[in-house]
């Protein structure tokens, strides 16, 4: 129901058919819970289906099937397709991400355990690099890609105060043939950055389209994939990039995983932005992310101020770094709101 159970389910579609095909081919396939059936009486013998410890074993489904691939002699997890079943849910923005959220604590703890320390060291390279990709590897490429842009910009920037000066030639050393820090930094971004970046909008999409081309036809997947784009998925993927890892470094960290109740409420339910609950104590939509997205996103604008003024009689870059950046900004600061029903209508507005 409306976008963001619009993308929720379109990532469930394509995990559970294109992705397990790839998983089991690559011999990475594990156990994940609601689309599978297991042989309960078969999984006892084999590595058992309970586990004893509510935090390092958060993502309790997962360690079933590593146990049993443990086991050895050939042992492997199949991906059948014998009859489709449909689960729904009514998500909303804040139920999206609380379920990522207990999925990338949930990995943390995983990285942690002994099950993974095992894999890591019987598994040949293609399915350990498989293994890897299809679980940690992809909560951790969640992190590393949204730390990257504020790092870009802060080293831009120290990049840029750091020219020579008429003031500091005698201790900098500067030659005359030197290249100003402007351009430098101008020609580097500009051969990293291109019209490419535009295929980082839809990368999250892809495995769907890529499902719905053989289900439907390209016209229908085409179709699906512009439709996304359109009601701002990009805001949405790169939020939930953003707080994925903040949740698997705070793992890393702190530690205290716990399972998240990710509710059964209507997602035309909306968030107000503070209030006070009945316990007397502060909540709303603007507490559940300042220290996740806010902060930074923050952050990240004054940094691209500050390049922007330090640089402006420099040469700049090709405008893709500046998408990118502006991208990444728009959606720490202001995805939570766009996304939240009835955010902008006079009463709402005017009352937060």
């Amino acid at each position: 129901f409306g976008s963001i159970g619009d993308f929720a389910a379109g990532s469930e579609h394509s995990f559970c058919t294109v992705l397990q095909r790839s998983h089991a081919v690559l011999g990475a396939r594990m156990h994940y819970g609601h689309p599978d059936i297991m042989n309960k009486q078969y999984m006892i013998q084999q590595g058992g289906v309970s586990k004893a410890t509510k935090t390092i074993n958060l993502s309790e489904d997962i360690f079933a099937g590593m146990e049993f691939t443990l086991r050895g002699n050939g042992r492997s997890i199949h991906h059948c397709e014998y009859f489709h079943l449909a689960k729904g849910r009514d998500m909303g923005f804040n139920a999206v991400l609380g379920f990522f959220s207990k999925l990338s604590s949930g990995t943390g703890e995983q990285l942690l355990s002994r099950q993974t320390f095992r894999l890591g060291q019987v598994l040949h390279l293609p399915e350990a690099m498989s293994f890897y990709y299809a679980h940690a590897g992809y909560y951790l490429n969640q992190f590393l890609v949204s730390i990257s842009m504020p790092l870009l910009v802060f080293v831009w920037l120290l990049v840029l105060l750091s020219d020579c000066e008429e003031t500091w030639a005698s201790i900098q050393h500067c030659g005359a043939d030197q290249a100003r820090a402007g351009a430098v930094m101008a020609n580097l971004l500009s051969v990293c950055f291109s019209w490419m970046v535009l295929f980082f909008l839809v990368a999250n999409t892809a495995p769907l389209f890529a499902e719905l081309w053989m289900e439907i036809n390209l016209k229908g997947a085409t179709a699906k994939l512009v439709t996304s784009i359109l009601t701002l998925s990009p805001l949405m993927f790169v939020f939930q990039a953003k707080t994925i890892g903040h949740y698997i470094v705070n793992e890393f960290r702190y530690g205290g995983a716990k399972y998240v109740a990710t509710g059964r409420g209507l997602p035309t339910e909306r968030r107000p932005l503070i209030y006070k609950n009945k316990k007397g104590d502060f909540e709303g939509l603007y507490l559940d992310y300042t220290t996740i997205a806010h902060y930074d996103g923050a952050l990240l604008m004054c940094g691209c101020i500050l390049v922007r003024i330090v640089s402006a009689s420099m040469e700049q870059p090709n405008p893709y770094v500046w998408l990118s950046a502006g991208l990444s900004t728009a959606s720490w600061l202001y995805a939570p709101y766009i996304f939240n029903p009835y955010n902008f209508s006079p009463e709402h507005f005017f009352s937060d």
